[in-house]
């Protein structure tokens, strides 16, 4: 449900869904995964490349030391929660508080984002450009060719794949409650695909603006801050309510799933999560 901007900041916190394992060992090289990302989308140069690890590990520091405990204790109230029942109501709590820590990662971003895009050249976004069309083909053929029973087993399938991961194996009611919450769900794929060209349209257009004015730093800012906005808050009221008709069925579709878990699936989805509380506080009080 993240848009290109999530994707690319919350690199910096990919540990959020990684195996435990590798949380310790992932965040150290958070700003390298970025930095590697923005390269390959961007086909950035060795001065560009020097600018942004500077940028990226200056972000690094500050999301260590203000962003960490917030994880920390997000991560523990869903801990908690997890011990019995969790309702609707609850899992829309927790979602809201996550939706605000990416907020707060975009606002903190900005500065280094219309930075960056003051230097790109033209070949550089039409780089960028040609990665759209790239991920964009990939993107048709996972999402709207074939029938929509394989498209709904293909989302049926990820959903699974991600409870899994906490849960430990599902059973055949859990898996049939997944199935056809994804039947009924309110998710468009073409309504989807036509958001996700607007979104790329306007990265582009703004880029562009950003490149052939030479905006100054503060009128780039202000230009990608309102590009962020547009993206994570769409206008068009048909992409909002679809927006929000998913939020709410994500809300009642994990707390249901989480009623049909056994005890011992809920014992080991929280010890995954103390143990994400645990690092997450270990990182924090760790010197960068």
């Amino acid at each position: 449900m993240r848009d290109y901007f999530s994707r690319l900041l919350l690199a910096l916190i990919l540990v959020l869904t990684a195996g435990c394992s590798m949380v310790k060992l992932g965040y150290d090289q958070a700003d390298l995964v970025v930095r590697w990302w923005f390269s390959r989308q961007l086909d950035l140069n060795s001065s560009q490349k020097a600018w942004l690890k500077h940028e990226l590990q200056r972000y690094h520091a500050w999301h260590r030391q203000t962003q960490l405990p917030g994880y920390g204790d997000l991560v523990a109230v869903v801990a908690r929660q997890s011990e019995g029942d969790v309702t609707p109501g609850q899992t829309c709590d927790n979602i809201d508080a996550a939706a605000e820590q990416v907020d707060i990662l975009l606002k903190q971003a900005v500065p280094t984002l219309a930075g960056l895009a003051r230097q790109l050249e033209p070949a550089q976004i039409q780089h960028l450009q040609r990665r759209f069309a790239e991920e964009d083909r990939e993107w048709r053929e996972k999402w709207l060719e074939g029938s929509a029973d394989q498209r709904i087993r293909r989302r049926a399938d990820d959903w699974e794949e991600r409870a899994e991961s906490y849960y430990g194996r599902l059973t055949r009611e859990q898996k049939n409650f997944i199935l056809r919450a994804v039947r009924e769900s309110s998710w468009q794929p073409q309504l989807s695909w036509e958001r996700r060209m607007i979104r790329q349209q306007n990265i582009i257009a703004t880029l562009e603006k950003i490149q052939t004015q030479r905006l100054s730093q503060s009128a780039a800012e202000e230009e990608i801050q309102s590009l962020i906005e547009r993206s994570m808050r769409p206008s068009d009221s048909r992409f909002l309510t679809m927006q929000q008709n998913l939020q709410k069925e994500a809300c009642t579709n994990l707390a249901g799933l989480h009623q049909l878990t056994s005890a011992e699936q809920r014992a080991r989805a929280q010890k995954k999560l103390l143990t994400y509380e645990r690092d997450f506080r270990q990182l924090a009080a760790k010197r960068p």
